[in-house]
């Protein structure tokens, strides 16, 4: 059988040889660790080769990781371009440049669409993925034009010149517990506080929540028990089922029979981030525009709670 090689796998195989380390190119691609092991896997399946040396001292790439390489230094820029000349082409014919989205599932995604559209750019694409980090990459690599995405500040590192990023409001932890939970009538908790507790995450490969939470417990020294579902609202039923803990960054979103306690002193605060490219085709004046518009925005719908 016949099987494409992904560029996103190349752009994996890039970063894996730069550290060495599966690990650490998983955390600066804003990937899982298996996520990363996953792509790499059906490389070696595409090819029919290994691409990858194991060893204690770290990862080296084969012969045929080495050639693999050295054409993905190629092609990825050759992409880049190709995307670059294509919205030249637009305008140079008098259309309008697209805007490609890019954005985590949040409640105002729809309504950030919105405000791009009422900018009058043009039609565009959307790319939703819970990883910030994955987003301003591909935002470095000319496949997407501007972003919303949450950040961390005290775990993730800063988006990479030249993407320029603006905040549009601090985002806070709380705890989404059954209003009989003993956590439901605090007015705060602490990561102290999870300790014996039953924790349910959302786990996609991309979703940087699983990891900064592992990295903040063990910090805390604490080690809840977790489970794991597949999105944000499978996460909130199971923990309702189980009587368990899960996790929200929009409070005013509310859930029948479910509490929110604010999570204190914790490097799981966020901020929501705007990025862009200022040599795009968002622009630096278009995207002060949106940034004011995407604030005004977020802060009617925690004043409304829609």
């Amino acid at each position: 059988m016949t099987m494409d090689i992904e560029l996103q796998q190349l752009r994996i195989l890039h970063r894996v040889a730069e550290t060495g380390s599966i690990n650490r190119a998983a955390e600066e691609l804003g990937m899982s660790q298996s996520g990363v092991s996953r792509a790499l896997q059906r490389m070696e399946r595409a090819v029919g080769l290994p691409v990858l040396h194991r060893r204690p001292s770290g990862i080296t790439l084969t012969t045929a990781g080495s050639i693999l390489l050295e054409h993905a230094d190629t092609v990825l820029p050759a992409v880049s371009r190709m995307f670059t000349d294509v919205r030249r082409c637009l305008a140079a014919d008098g259309g309008r440049s697209p805007v490609r989205l890019g954005a985590v599932p949040a409640p105002t995604l729809t309504s950030f669409v919105r405000c791009v559209e009422d900018l009058g750019i043009a039609p565009m694409s959307l790319l939703v993925d819970e990883s910030g980090q994955r987003l301003v990459q591909l935002i470095g690599n000319g496949e997407i034009d501007v972003a919303l995405f949450r950040h961390f500040p005290e775990l993730d590192p800063e988006p990479p010149e030249p993407v320029r990023h603006e905040e549009i409001a601090a985002q806070h932890p709380y705890l989404c517990v059954p209003d009989t939970h003993p956590l439901a009538g605090r007015p705060a908790a602490g990561l102290a506080d999870l300790g014996d507790e039953h924790v349910v995450l959302a786990y996609p490969e991309c979703q940087p929540l699983t990891g900064h939470f592992h990295t903040a417990c063990a910090a805390a020294g604490i080690r809840p028990r977790v489970s794991y579902a597949n999105s944000a609202s499978a996460a909130v039923a199971l923990g309702h089922a189980l009587g368990a803990v899960t996790f929200t960054y929009w409070p005013e979103v509310k859930e029948a029979r479910m509490a929110h306690v604010p999570l204190r002193d914790t490097p799981l605060n966020a901020v929501l981030l705007l990025a862009w490219l200022p040599d795009g085709p968002l622009g630096d004046e278009p995207g002060a525009r949106l940034v004011s518009s995407v604030r005004t925005l977020h802060a009617a719908s925690v004043e409304t709670g829609a």
